[in-house]
């Protein structure tokens, strides 16, 4: 017998030695091997091999449209515009994921309340053999086994360990908050960049028109000798650059037409338009003083609250790290028993302890938690200093780009017109023949310019008072008893149109 066992000890080895041996003979260890996986030079690139891509990718997700938006001939509003960018934005998603996992966090921390109940039960069987002289023992066995155990007592680091996960869900909340007004405030900037293209498009065919009739002047004044060719080929140039400009707008409108569609989170191509942007922007009604805005921010931004909440926290956790040092009082029972086979009897093993657990030595860590805690309370407590500079600063230099905004509008308005009548007159003058070909094209490219300006500055007063609510917390969702910005925002729609 001893023998076999000694020749079945033998062949369990050689296999498992095999075992380990044999995947070294198939696979060299060398860097060949790694061509495969990699490039093999630094200038070549790597080609998947076959079955090495990524299988069953998920399709695309549709953009989220609300139905009655989908309707034909359905006109979109801004604020429809907007909602469809929040429902369709990844990073607002994420942020409202990451709101609901610290919520499940803290619900999960919540738990250490209530006491802990577990149960196990195992099945055993036992063959024991002696000599042969002596006999042999076969036992077989089942033991269920219930365990109660409550912490009562740990001088607040239960509630401040729960506290910590609190501050943390308000946090995430207020950070998913400041998130959406970030995405809205993308759209609208994104969204009267638009409509500032296409204002300008219109301003520039109407520049193209001035070139046109310019032309047709020279060529009647050259015709009736009052004028040289040059003047021709001056209008000919002037409207070659005027086509030249307006092709690079068409561009401009196109291309931005694409990034309002991708912040809006529907495909680039998809076929819509704007209606133009008002005119008359209601300037007078910001009234607010810049200490009464900064205010606003203070009680308002939603990334300052939370870089409050994220405070709090750290000093729930110099709280939990200070009780660490305690000792606490624990609760254990525990209901179990067994059943043997040569016996068939049922033992009760019950046991109810009261338990105190002191720290007495443990290397300094817990001192040491506690004051990493309290730093990092500290660098807390810094940073959010820091910020509240960074917002004030922000609210201050944004309400004075819009006071600025402001004064831009009012002034582009008077240069608009002055440019028009000089326009008039040059051109007037010049068909009389007693004004130069030189300066009507200077009185063209004066209009020209005039009319961006006062464009540009109606889309940048704009975007400087979406800004503003931006940087003061009020750009969305703001209280039903407060006017916000979406109220004095034009009403304006989307339209769709045919490529």
């Amino acid at each position: 017998m001893k023998s076999s066992k000694k020749l079945l000890l033998m062949l369990c080895s050689g296999t498992v030695a095999a075992m380990l041996l044999f995947p070294g003979c198939i696979h060299r260890a060398d860097e060949a091997s790694l061509n495969t996986w990699a490039a093999p030079s630094p200038d070549h690139t790597w080609t998947s091999p076959p079955g090495g891509g990524v299988k069953n990718q998920p399709a695309p997700k549709p953009a989220d449209i609300p139905a009655g938006l989908l309707q034909s001939g359905k006109k979109w509003r801004l604020t429809d515009i907007i909602e469809i960018a929040l429902r369709n934005n990844p990073e607002t998603r994420s942020a409202w994921y990451a709101a609901r996992s610290a919520a499940a966090d803290w619900l999960s921390k919540k738990g250490n309340y209530y006491p802990q109940i577990d149960a196990d039960a195992s099945i055993s069987h036992t063959d024991a053999s002696y000599h042969l002289s002596q006999g042999g023992k076969s036992v077989s066995s089942f033991d269920p086994d219930i365990r109660l155990s409550w912490l009562l007592l740990d001088f607040g680091g239960r509630d401040a360990s729960i506290e910590e996960k609190r501050q943390a869900l308000l946090a995430a909340d207020f950070t998913h908050n400041a998130v959406i007004q970030d995405s809205v405030f993308q759209v609208l900037q994104t969204y009267f960049q638009y409509a500032n293209a296409k204002a300008i498009e219109k301003s520039l065919e109407i520049s193209l028109n001035d070139a046109k009739t310019n032309l047709s002047a020279a060529e009647e004044q050259h015709h009736n000798g009052l004028a040289t060719i040059a003047d021709v080929l001056q209008a000919k140039t002037a409207l070659s650059q005027a086509q030249l400009n307006l092709e690079t707008a068409a561009g401009q409108v196109q291309t931005i037409r694409g990034a309002l569609a991708t912040a809006m989170g529907i495909p680039a191509n998809t076929p819509y338009d704007i209606e133009d942007m008002p005119i008359r922007p209601p300037v007078n009604r910001i009234t607010k003083t810049v200490d009464a805005c900064i205010e606003q921010a203070r009680s308002h931004r939603p990334d300052l609250a939370a870089q409050k909440n994220l405070v709090e926290q750290s000093l729930s956790r110099i709280r939990a790290a200070r009780s660490a040092l305690y000792p606490n009082l624990s609760l254990t029972s525990s209901l179990n028993g067994a059943i043997e086979n040569h016996s068939s009897g049922w033992g009760n093993q019950d046991a109810t302890a009261l338990t105190i657990s002191m720290p007495i030595f443990q290397g300094y860590s817990g001192q040491y938690d506690k004051l990493k805690a309290e730093q990092d309370a500290k660098a807390q407590k810094a940073q959010l200093e820091a910020f509240e500079q960074t917002v004030i600063f922000q609210v201050w230099s944004s309400y004075f780009n819009l006071k600025t905004s402001e004064q831009r509008v009012q002034t582009s308005e008077d240069l608009k017109n002055s440019a028009q009548q000089s326009y008039d007159v040059a051109l007037g003058r010049y068909r009389e023949g007693v004004g130069g070909f030189l300066d009507l094209l200077a009185a063209q490219s004066a209009l020209a310019n005039a009319r961006a300006q006062r464009i540009s500055a109606l889309a940048d007063w704009y975007i400087a008072l979406a800004n503003l609510a931006r940087n003061t917390g009020t750009l969305w969702n703001q209280k039903p008893d407060e006017t916000g910005v979406m109220d004095i925002l034009p009403a304006a729609t989307v339209k769709e149109t045919q490529q």
